[in-house]
């Protein structure tokens, strides 16, 4: 995919069930890009922002970065607070030092690299590139991308990674337009008038639990049509560091995704940062730390992680693919805590058939579709004995396919299967694109 994590339809799969966490596919084979990358290796990481120069953006360019930095210091230090403030302290203890050490710098934004940017953005002096650019127009990210909202991408070489943003987002604090202050809490006016206050303080290396909440239920209170800046670039940010969206199946790495509902800012935009992304980071730098890690969800429902893989009594989906004539599932199995493999299934129309299917099933004869079930590893790299079968019309016809190490066909073996066992095969994939799965479409 070129883009990575668009929030269009954030709000309308709001009520879909979604995944606790999920890394981005690219983590597995393009990990220094990520800021997860920089941060393991307790290198400084560099950002800037960037607001569109010939068009009117009413927040101050102060503001848009103060959030920045907010939205960077909760994907590290304030993941080291849930982890406290949970009493958990001690279980990790080797990597609070790394999530509260964390070093930001900001720099003038160098978009020289950037497609098209001289057309919306001003050359800044003693510019550089930073290792996320975070850029705010209306005007190039919707109109030069052909966008309808805010997305991340690290696909736009020779550009590093960037974050678009629209300018239609509440700024913190000076945006208090239609901005309601009826029927508040004391706490809740103390909190909007010290807004400044309140956003500064969690922008602090030492700022507290409670400095968290504030800052929380302060965005919620400049949510009053949509989404505030500090909240979409906060979710970017989490794409940034590696981690997918939990509320769409669409770059994320089935073997490090999990399937049970929950909320989460990586869900939806109302949510604060909370356990499903304490999960998520954890994870992602136990993948960059190659740290062997057991531990149990900070979301209390009993899901506990093995080097960053959920632990499974029996298969269970992480993830759809629907595209025209395929259907695609992964599902975890309790083997891939160690094998790092999964449980794939698809079934292919005969016009849709990948190069893979079609080598396999060539032996099948005439077909209007195929179903197809093994186990892939990383890269989708096909394993062992797998089963094909060809549907023509009511007839069906099977093989029992093996796949060397290298992911290559070995051996092509037909066999014997009844209409009612085909059938049943075709049915129970097909009726798994109404499951609640997250959905790559």
């Amino acid at each position: 995919m070129k883009f990575l994590c668009g929030l269009s339809f954030l709000f309308a799969s709001a009520v879909a069930a979604a995944a606790p966490f999920g890394h981005l596919e690219n983590v597995s084979t393009q990990r220094a890009v990520f800021l997860a990358d920089k941060l393991v290796q307790k290198q400084p990481i560099t950002y800037c922002v960037q607001k569109g120069d010939f068009e009117t953006v009413t927040a101050s360019l102060a503001d848009l970065t103060l959030q920045t930095k907010a939205a960077l210091n909760e994907w590290t230090r304030g993941v080291a607070l849930h982890i406290e403030a949970a009493g958990r302290s001690k279980e990790f203890a080797g990597l609070l030092p790394l999530l509260k050490g964390a070093k930001f710098t900001e720099v003038p934004c160098d978009l020289s690299k950037h497609p098209a940017a001289g057309a919306f953005f001003l050359a800044r002096k003693n510019a550089q590139e930073a290792d996320i650019t975070v850029l705010a127009s209306a005007a190039y990210c919707a109109g030069h991308f052909h966008r309808t909202s805010s997305f991340y991408t690290e696909q736009m070489p020779p550009a590093k990674p960037f974050i678009c943003l629209q300018t239609r987002y509440a700024s913190i604090p000076s945006d208090k337009e239609n901005l309601s202050q009826t029927g508040l809490s004391d706490e809740q006016k103390d909190i909007l008038a010290n807004a400044q206050k309140v956003l500064s303080r969690t922008t602090a290396p030492d700022y507290s639990s409670d400095d968290q909440r504030r800052l929380w239920v302060l965005n919620r209170l400049y949510s009053y049509d949509g989404p505030t800046y500090l909240a979409a670039v906060t979710h970017e940010m989490g794409h940034a560091f590696g981690l997918a969206d939990e509320y769409t199946g669409l770059s994320v790495d089935p073997l490090y995704k999990t399937a049970e509902p929950v909320s989460g800012l990586m869900k939806r935009l109302y949510d604060p940062l909370g356990c499903s992304e304490v999960d998520g980071m954890i994870t992602l730098l136990d993948r960059y730390t190659h740290t062997a890690r057991t531990f149990t969800s900070f979301c209390g429902d009993g899901i506990t992680f093995v080097s960053g893989v959920q632990q499974v009594a029996k298969n269970t989906p992480t993830k759809l693919r629907v595209r025209p004539g395929v259907l695609e599932r992964w599902s975890l199995m309790p083997a891939s805590l160690t094998t790092k493999a999964m449980l794939y299934e698809s079934v292919r129309q005969s016009d849709a058939l990948d190069d893979a299917t079609r080598t396999a099933a060539a032996s099948l004869g005439e077909a209007d579709e195929i179903y197809s079930r093994g186990i892939v590893k990383a890269g989708e790299i096909r394993q062992g004995f797998w089963l094909f079968i060809a549907r023509h019309g009511k007839q069906y016809r099977a093989a029992r396919v093996q796949y060397n190490a290298s992911g290559r066909v070995a051996q092509v073996r037909p066999i014997k299967i009844t209409r009612a066992q085909a059938a049943k095969y075709f049915a129970e994939i097909k009726a798994a694109e109404k499951s609640p799965l997250s959905v790559d479409k």
